[in-house]
């Protein structure tokens, strides 16, 4: 069903306080860090082969994102796996029973692909998501 690790998100409370951390220590610089007004986040994102590893600061700690910080401090937030075609898995794991976020459980990433978001309730907690590429 997958083709690779598409990105790892990992909620930190500073981003660019982890860039900094990261360059100085690891000698990288992010591909970008990007303030997503509408999603309520701010994200420093690094490529590490195919995948991305995104350091998302929540800009609003009421958010979704913000209150999981809250109450698990930094780290995994989501992972999402790269699919060929995101409809098709979708509605394969829906058919298994897995209940899906959003409208038909497809939705938009910031950054413009389409993405499939399984509900942790059905993951035994974890918030898998598949993202097209």
């Amino acid at each position: 069903m997958f083709d690779y690790i598409h990105h790892v998100r990992i909620l930190v409370h500073d981003a660019d306080a982890m860039a900094q951390y990261i360059q100085d220590n690891f000698g990288l610089t992010p591909e970008k860090v990007q303030v997503y007004e509408a999603r309520g986040m701010k994200n420093a994102i690094y490529k590490v082969g195919p995948t991305n590893v995104e350091f998302t600061e929540p800009l609003d700690m009421d958010s979704p994102m913000g209150q999981y910080l809250t109450t698990f401090g930094p780290g995994p937030y989501h992972l999402a796996f790269g699919v060929s075609d995101v409809a098709d898995k979708a509605a394969q794991l829906a058919a298994l029973g897995n209940e899906l976020r959003g409208a038909n459980g497809l939705s938009r990433s910031a950054e413009g692909y389409l993405t499939a978001n399984v509900a942790p309730d059905s993951a035994l907690g974890y918030p898998f998501q598949l993202a097209e590429g």
